[in-house]
């Protein structure tokens, strides 16, 4: 289906449920904001092969999405987020991405976010770290799916000072026309679910492999994380405002395929960091918003960086 039709589909539901009709049942209907975003997510996962027993070799394969910039298109509607985007650049060599998000923002100091992506064509880097080889392989049947649930909250503000999570988290707009600085101690867990699928094999065979490439058409594992850290706060002149935060943590993730050794379980440790910067209008009805995001652990890292146009209605 063409991104587009989403699009005006979506309109047409939102118009619909603000009829006459809809509102006959008494539907308390209320569109907060419409958020228009183009970003660029990247969900990388590594696989290690230990092949030293027989080979004396042993391989990282790193394998990560290209090309995948999307479009998307959210409505707030009783303080609760939901949206689509998807990759809307046609490029000669590209991942084709789609993503829905569902984000309950009632909480004044939480928000609360369901997020499915899918990721079709994956570029494959492969690295002997018994030696200094390395060899790329981009495959258009490896796919990546992810279900996530996860929370991010603002636990206190020092100095009675009040923190930018609101503004930059559940998206409110701000006013400010002075300098002033806020530091918070904020927190986020997290549960996925992910899998690898290819109908070939995941992994491929690099030049270097003394041995055949281990067979895996499918690798799925589940994790969940927990961290805790800082937001620092900054408002300007002229209704602008910074953020930056940083959170550690720790993890557990479980390979749900051992038998394949492309995958360990195990402990690990969660980092995440972000920014941003944003400008509101003086009658609090647009608000523009630049944010980026990376959160690393043992096998999988996410980074995400967006450019928001929010109307508030």
């Amino acid at each position: 289906m063409n991104h587009h039709y989403l699009v005006i589909v979506s309109f047409a539901i939102l118009f619909t449920l603000k009829s006459d009709a809809v509102l006959a049942f008494d539907f308390d209907f209320d569109l907060k904001s419409i958020r228009t975003t183009i970003s660029n997510p990247s969900t990388s996962h590594t696989l290690i092969y230990d092949d030293l027993a027989r080979s004396n070799q042993k391989t990282l394969f790193s394998l990560e999405p290209i090309n995948n910039q999307r479009v998307g298109i959210f409505f707030d509607i009783n303080d609760v987020e939901i949206g689509y985007s998807a990759d809307v650049f046609n490029d000669d060599v590209e991942t084709k991405t789609q993503d829905v998000l569902l984000s309950y923002r009632k909480f004044k100091h939480s928000k609360i976010t369901f997020n499915y992506q899918t990721l079709e064509g994956l570029k494959s880097t492969a690295r002997n770290l018994s030696g200094n080889q390395t060899d790329q392989f981009f495959s258009k049947n490896t796919r990546s799916t992810k279900f996530e649930l996860s929370g991010q909250h603002n636990f206190y503000t020092f100095n009675n000072k009040e923190s930018l999570f609101e503004h930059f988290f559940l998206n409110r707009p701000k006013l400010s026309n002075e300098f002033d600085i806020a530091l918070s101690i904020v927190g986020a867990w997290s549960f996925k679910h992910v899998s690898l699928e290819d109908k070939d094999n995941i992994v491929f065979q690099a030049d270097f492999l003394n041995s055949s490439a281990p067979k895996a058409t499918k690798l799925t594992s589940n994790s969940y994380g927990v961290s805790v850290g800082s937001l620092l706060s900054f408002s300007l002149p002229h209704n602008v405002h910074v953020f930056a935060e940083y959170k550690v943590g720790k993890g557990n993730i479980r390979n749900i395929d051992p038998e394949l050794g492309l995958k360990d379980s195990g402990d690990e440790r969660v980092a995440a960091y972000g920014g941003g910067i944003s400008w509101t209008a003086s009658n609090k009805a647009l608000m523009v918003v630049l944010r980026a995001w990376e959160q690393t652990g043992r096998h999988i890292d996410t980074s995400f960086g967006d450019l928001s146009v929010i109307k508030f209605f």
